[in-house]
């Protein structure tokens, strides 16, 4: 992982094709979706041969996204899927994190009228048991990958180590991001896609414009 730079995660990856473009690519993270209800869904032999790629040809973290899965299920599928990270993207509380036995990303949703001191006090809550934070822009029809951000300047006061800022992003605003508000990580999904699906020469130009 790039220690001295913003770190970078391209979420909703389930093409396997494209895999082998993406990890000659300078990313520290990606992400495979297995949220049943999301159109990023991956299905398990594509999972299966995305990983194998990876862990076969570079340093790369694999993350598994869940929505409120059972825990059995979700500590079942790290070990199958051999993910370096789970990214919980629903209602999972800090009782529910105690039990996995994998190191854990947790989704923050943002609304509007949240207030930055209670939003700080969670993160600081879920960083005791917490890898790193995602926080992302809510929305009662997904946990994610939305395309809408939330108030950067607003809420950038967060934007603290081991915090991605996610939800809106693309190639033609993050630079701009990056410079002003300098994050300690991005994540993107719907931002470098066309059509609904991941397009190789925006992850590329996101990734060009992140530095």
């Amino acid at each position: 992982m790039n220690k001295n730079k913003t770190k970078i995660k391209i979420c909703g990856i389930k093409n396997v094709k494209i895999i082998e473009k993406i990890i000659k690519l300078k990313i520290d993270f990606l992400g495979l979706n297995f949220i049943e209800e999301s159109r990023r869904y991956i299905e398990k032999n594509s999972a299966l041969e995305i990983v194998r790629t990876i862990k076969k040809n570079s340093k790369i973290n694999v993350v598994g996204l869940f929505k409120d899965h059972t825990i059995s299920y979700v500590n079942k599928s790290s070990q199958e899927y051999n993910l370096d990270y789970v990214q919980l993207c629903g209602n999972e509380d800090l009782k529910y994190i105690q039990e996995l036995d994998i190191k854990i990303i947790k989704v923050i949703h943002i609304k509007s009228q949240d207030s930055v001191k209670e939003l700080k006090k969670k993160i600081n809550d879920y960083l005791l048991i917490c890898e790193y934070i995602i926080l992302d822009t809510y929305s009662k029809k997904a946990s994610g990958g939305t395309g809408k951000s939330f108030d950067w300047n607003e809420y950038s006061s967060l934007f603290s180590k081991k915090v991605f800022v996610a939800g809106g992003l693309n190639p033609d605003n993050v630079s701009e991001v990056v410079k002003t508000y300098a994050p300690w990580g991005i994540d993107v999904s719907s931002g470098v896609e066309t059509n609904g699906e991941k397009d190789i020469y925006k992850i590329e130009n996101f990734i060009n414009r992140s530095n």
